[in-house]
């Protein structure tokens, strides 16, 4: 019976993705602005639809889009989810 081996190609291997310059994320908030939709953004732009979206979550949290540096321990539960906590 032959025998499979599976070159590295065949997995995909998850990798650390660079950081968007500062020109590309200002037009994704530009057109944002100018009442464009995340997916239209993320199309033109050639970026994932949930990358737009991170970034102008930031934008609107922060009014920059200059890459901000953590402090501390991240926070492990999701916008949606404080809001939830305190609802009740």
């Amino acid at each position: 019976t032959p025998v499979h081996r599976s070159n590295q190609s065949d997995f995909k291997l998850s990798t650390k993705t660079k950081e968007l310059s500062k020109d590309v994320r200002d037009k994704i908030v530009d057109q944002h602005k100018a009442g464009m939709g995340y997916k239209t953004i993320a199309k033109q732009l050639g970026e994932k639809v949930t990358v737009v979206g991170a970034i102008i979550r930031k934008w609107k949290k922060h009014k920059t889009t200059v890459h901000l540096l953590w402090s501390g321990a991240l926070c492990k539960i999701s916008p949606r989810g404080v809001s939830m906590i305190m609802r009740t």
